[in-house]
């Protein structure tokens, strides 16, 4: 269970999604985003500084955006933090119900808007409004207050698969691993885990997302799978014993997939059954 004080404190919801997501044909997701956040009336602004090319990526989705009906969604065009600072933040955020945060690099992101005046308005927003924040690839793994920022996948878990650096803090005790399954990302997010078994590790598929509200749950939404790691209950853990590269051993990781639909109860860190699901009875 998650002690009240390290619960999210979130005011609207948050939509995580695992990169890939579709943005031409029936985007589901995008429609999920902005059904949140208003419908047509939605007023939503890109940011797409995670990107190795920015201007494309504002431009791939100003267009996905106009084509769902958003006649003029606001962009944070930025290619240094100089550009965050000189940023009217004002402007860009007043009024604004849905934030989407596109891919690229995960540490361009933290690096260009981690303590600056935008970010902390943004983070106040989430906390004190019914904001929508969504973030993809890149940009859902720097939601964390921990991210992953590198890491090959490994056919086991090994100390060095992963190497994690601050996010930006608007999920406080959960690790985002994207693109998951497709990239085959479960050792280096078990990995991940083991470091701080506190953390609770969620491995998104590609054109799928994770919406969660203030009321902790976790609900699945679009083509593919999550996966959760969860490392409350571990009772062995050797990660800190062993040398670099070296694999570890590490007993009592629970593990849990869902899929589009089912939801997921943060804050008791238990999977909620389907309606007239059969469980089978837990073995002593």
């Amino acid at each position: 269970m998650i002690e009240r004080s390290d619960r999210e404190i979130i005011g609207g919801h948050l939509l995580v999604i695992g990169g890939a997501e579709d943005k031409y044909n029936e985007r589901r997701i995008l429609k999920k985003f902005l059904s949140l956040a208003g419908e047509t009336e939605a007023q939503v602004l890109i940011v797409p500084v995670a990107s190795d090319f920015p201007e494309f990526a504002s431009d791939v989705y100003t267009q996905a955006f106009r084509n769902l009906g958003i006649a003029n969604p606001r962009v944070l065009r930025a290619t240094s933090r100089q550009d965050v600072f000189d940023a009217d933040v004002d402007a860009l955020l007043d009024g604004v119900t849905g934030v989407f945060i596109t891919g690229g690099d995960q540490m361009r992101l933290v690096s260009l808007l981690g303590g600056t005046k935008f970010a902390a308005r943004l983070r106040k927003m989430v906390t004190d409004t019914n904001l929508v924040m969504a973030g993809t690839s890149a940009g859902a793994a720097g939601m964390s207050t921990s991210m992953i920022v590198r890491g090959d996948a490994s056919s086991h878990p090994h100390k060095n698969s992963v190497r994690l650096s601050p996010g930006l803090g608007f999920l406080k005790n959960i690790i985002i691993d994207q693109h998951f399954t497709e990239r085959g990302r479960i050792s280096r997010l078990i990995t991940a885990v083991s470091y701080n078994p506190y953390n609770l590790g969620i491995g998104i598929d590609e054109n799928t997302a994770i919406i969660l509200d203030k009321e902790g749950n976790l609900e699945v939404f679009g083509a593919g799978s999550i996966t959760i790691v969860d490392g409350s209950k571990i009772t062995y853990n050797e990660i800190a014993e062993v040398d670099d590269f070296q694999s570890f051993s590490v007993f009592g990781v629970q593990l849990h997939i869902l899929e589009d639909g089912l939801v997921y109860d943060y804050f008791q860190r238990r999977p909620i059954p389907p309606p007239n699901a059969f469980l089978l009875p837990d073995i002593v």
